[in-house]
């Protein structure tokens, strides 16, 4: 199975070369909303109707490189398809952010520590920013398609990287039910969260200073930075937790040899708009989905295979007859018909896993890419 990273690399350049990357960076991105503009006016997103139409002009007005000019060109194909064929597409797409596409071997040359990035006087080779800890696991990846993009102020290079995993071949499923507290796995292993918690009281901090300064937190510049800090810090607090709590899962899934079963969560975002505003702010930061993200993608570099299935009955589902639960005591349901009693967020990882497995147990041999199965 080919599983891709983005790996990211501060640059180490003088200012003259930052200035140099970044009027390379102004010209590119104005070559790109020339062809999205030439696309959507002309209806013609074929790369060669494209390149015939300005290929040179962009060489000329824009002064680019050859391999930049195409790569502008793609860039804004991609873009116009894209609005194109969204049913439900607004005003036209606008390009703001600084950022430019780099074809491997063409418009830069990769070396970990270095890299040689072609700009509007030639190539230039800039330092990179490398640390063994995280990107040295990812040596002997193949480079793949990359970018430049300005953040906080700084240069960095965004490289992608492909490989070759292979997929186990599962003997059980695990199911995991996620809650707002705690996430349960269905061999019994229980995580704790504290985080989501602790993001929700940080934006009810930032809510109360923009009541206190009613009309005018907006034109308060300390105001306004706390008011960022704390959303950058709730932003931190939960992609901090999603990331170690993805590692934990997949460390247990790849211990018992199993495959992963998540909810399908694509009604969610209906089902809280019936909920008080409140629940609403705690299932937003809850972060259901970018939880899910980060374990597909810790299981994809593991070679797990990870399925969703419909969560509909599973927390009032009785796992060994069928029959419908009945509350007994906090958080605790039982069978009236077979007598079975556990934890609510237990048996819904129980019912998870279950209908997990007939996917899990079809799962494609280790060299055959599996397709998403949904559903029971």
């Amino acid at each position: 199975m080919k599983v891709r990273a983005t790996l990211s690399f501060a640059l180490k350049v003088a200012p003259e070369e930052a200035t140099l990357l970044l009027e390379t960076m102004k010209a590119w991105r104005e070559a790109v909303r020339h062809v999205v503009d030439f696309c959507l006016t002309t209806k013609r997103t074929g790369l060669g109707a494209v390149h015939r139409a300005l290929y040179r002009l962009l060489r000329e007005r824009y002064d680019l490189p050859s391999q930049l000019a195409i790569d502008a060109e793609r860039q804004g194909i991609w873009i116009a398809k894209g609005w194109l064929k969204n049913s439900k597409r607004g005003q036209r797409p606008i390009i703001r952010k600084l950022w430019m596409v780099l074809t491997p071997s063409r418009s830069f040359t990769f070396r970990w520590t270095e890299a040689s990035i072609l700009t509007l006087k030639g190539r230039r080779i800039v330092r990179l920013v490398y640390v063994e800890r995280w990107h040295g696991r990812y040596k002997g990846w193949k480079v793949k398609e990359s970018r430049l993009v300005v953040k906080n102020g700084r240069i960095w290079l965004k490289v992608m990287v492909e490989n070759e995993v292979e997929l186990i071949k599962p003997e059980m499923a695990l199911g995991v039910d996620i809650n707002y507290s705690n996430i349960t796995l269905s061999d019994g292993t229980r995580i704790e969260l504290t985080a989501f918690r602790r993001a929700f009281q940080l934006k009810i901090h930032a809510e109360r200073i923009q009541k206190r300064h009613h009309r005018s937190w907006r034109y308060l510049k300390a105001v306004r930075a706390r008011i960022r800090a704390l959303g950058a810090k709730v932003k931190h607090v939960i992609e901090d937790t999603c990331r170690k709590t993805a590692n934990l899962v997949v460390s247990r899934a790849l211990k018992a040899k199993a495959a992963i079963v998540l909810e399908d969560l694509r009604g969610l975002e209906l089902a809280t708009k019936k909920k008080r505003r409140k629940w609403r702010a705690r299932l937003t930061l809850w972060a259901y989905r970018e939880l899910q993200r980060w374990i597909c993608c810790k299981a994809e570099l593991a070679g797990v295979p990870v399925f969703k299935v419909n969560p509909k009955g599973t927390s009032i589902t009785c796992p060994k007859c069928g029959s419908k639960l009945t509350t007994n005591g906090y958080r605790r349901l039982r069978c009236p018909k077979c007598g079975l009693e556990g934890d609510r967020d237990y048996i819904a990882a129980l019912n998870l896993s279950m209908r997990g497995i007939p996917a899990a147990l079809m799962a494609p041999e280790p060299d055959v890419a599996p397709n998403g199965m949904r559903g029971n």
